[in-house]
């Protein structure tokens, strides 16, 4: 028995041997596979982190706008006036970059710091992203890096914008309207007496938190590119979003920090204004990139 398999051994062998043209076959068909693995992976990943950041979106909008219907403020404040007045309980603006390194010099853990911050910026925790700013390790909302106006121990003397993209480019390059994390629903966005939050505004349902919460969040490899206008769609080949100068709508601005007037970082975080880069078919490219909207609405039920 034992010389029989010795035997059919040998044989398996020499046939190997004897065909060459084989050899490597395994290989080629593992590249094969692995290819589309790795693809079916990222996006996986890629689209499990975003649809993480949409149940984000929602459920901080809900906890800001019970927060503020819950807080005695009063009747005639506007909506932008009462996060300031909360910034200390609700969410700061100023709380959303943690300098990691620094945080470790203090021998604060990253719990404890999180722990003593109003309660919207932590439950913002789980979009958090890691990232490297001048050698600094951060974690931080997702976004564009901005100049903090009020520079602390553990922020870097950063904060977070969200840009968000409003026209393309053919040749390459965006043009954006800067939005807030927190901001209220109205008719005017310039004009706060739009809004329903005080009671002195010209809206129709007043004394009403009607809020929206914004999220970015960027694919770390996928590609950007046009929706497809016809089924079954066209080749899509070399002709994803080129990166290029990025210009701003006009009287827009970020309600807290100021802009870089240039490129920060590299890869996916990176880029001018946190749009991210990314390199495809010998092109640098933006990645795939949504700004997730959570809206609540609670009536006030607290007022001075």
């Amino acid at each position: 028995m034992l010389r029989a398999l010795a035997l059919d051994h040998g044989e398996a062998v020499l046939n190997r041997r004897e065909n060459p043209s084989q050899r490597g076959a395994v290989l080629v068909e593992f590249g094969l596979i692995a290819l589309v693995l790795y693809l079916l992976l990222g996006a996986l990943l890629s689209f499990g982190t975003m649809i993480q950041a949409g149940q984000v979106a929602q459920d901080v909008a809900r906890l800001a706008a019970r927060e503020l219907a819950l807080t005695p403020l009063p009747a005639s404040m506007t909506f932008e006036d009462a996060l300031d007045a909360t910034a200390g309980t609700i969410f700061d603006p100023n709380q959303l970059v943690v300098d990691l390194d620094a945080l470790a010099d203090s021998g604060i853990t990253l719990d404890q710091h999180f722990a003593a911050m109003p309660r919207v910026n932590r439950a913002l925790r789980p979009v958090f992203v890691s990232d490297r700013f001048q050698g600094v390790r951060l974690l931080r909302f997702p976004g564009a890096l901005l100049v903090s106006p009020d520079p602390t121990a553990f922020n870097a003397g950063l904060t977070v914008g969200v840009p968000h993209v409003v026209a393309r480019v053919d040749a390459g390059g965006e043009q954006i309207r800067w939005l807030p994390v927190i901001e209220e629903i109205r008719a005017d966005a310039a004009d706060p007496s739009t809004g329903s939050f005080s009671a002195a505004s010209t809206a129709a349902d007043r004394g009403l938190v009607a809020l929206r919460v914004n999220i970015p969040s960027t694919a770390s490899a996928l590609a950007s590119y046009d929706a497809p206008t016809t089924w079954p769609p066209e080749p899509n080949v070399f002709q994803a979003h080129r990166v290029g100068p990025v210009t701003t709508v006009p009287g827009s601005a970020p309600t807290y920090g100021t802009p870089f007037n240039e490129a920060v970082g590299q890869g996916i975080l990176g880029g001018e204004q946190g749009l991210g880069e990314m390199y495809a078919m010998t092109l640098t490219v933006r990645p795939f990139r949504r700004v997730f909207i959570g809206q609540a609405l609670f009536r006030r039920e607290a007022f001075l």
